[in-house]
Order: C-alpha cells, then structure tokens, then sequence
C-alpha cells in the first residue's frame, strides 16, 4: 500500500509533458512511444541478446570488454534520433 502511496505521489510531481503518453514524433520524451522507435528498442535489444551469447560462448575478459563497448556504442548509434 505505501508503495502505491509513494508512486502516487511521484507522479503527482512529474511535469505535464511527462504524464502525456501520446506519441509525438517532434516531441523530445514522447517520440520514445512511437512504433518506429519501439521498433528500433526491439531490435537494440535482440543485438544485445546476440551479444550476451556471444560472451556465453567466449568468456574471456578481453573478448567480454570488447563485445560490451561495442555493443553499446551500436546501441547508442541505432537510437540516436535521426
């Protein structure tokens, strides 16, 4: 119950903008509900499952470090807004 108490109230503090779920392409918070971007998270999350794998079968340290980074650096890149 406290729990609910509490997100209540955090929303109750989030600006307007921020309780507006509607999907805005222009819209800096709300283009993240579009189905472009949604699409684009679906894809950023089966790299990142490929990635995952990919350490699952080479545990080394060096490869670990190098698949992350890049993994990342891919995940940045594909979400970027353009």
């Amino acid at each position: 119950m406290f729990k609910y108490f509490v997100l209540f109230h955090c929303w109750l503090a989030a600006p307007n903008w921020m309780r507006d779920h509607t999907p805005d392409q222009d819209h800096f918070y709300r283009r993240l509900f579009t189905a472009k971007h949604k699409a684009k998270r679906r894809k950023v999350k089966s790299i990142w499952i490929t990635a995952l794998s990919v350490l699952l079968l080479f545990p080394s340290p060096p490869i670990i470090v190098v698949t992350l980074l890049f993994t990342t650096f891919l995940s940045f890149s594909y979400l970027d807004e353009s």
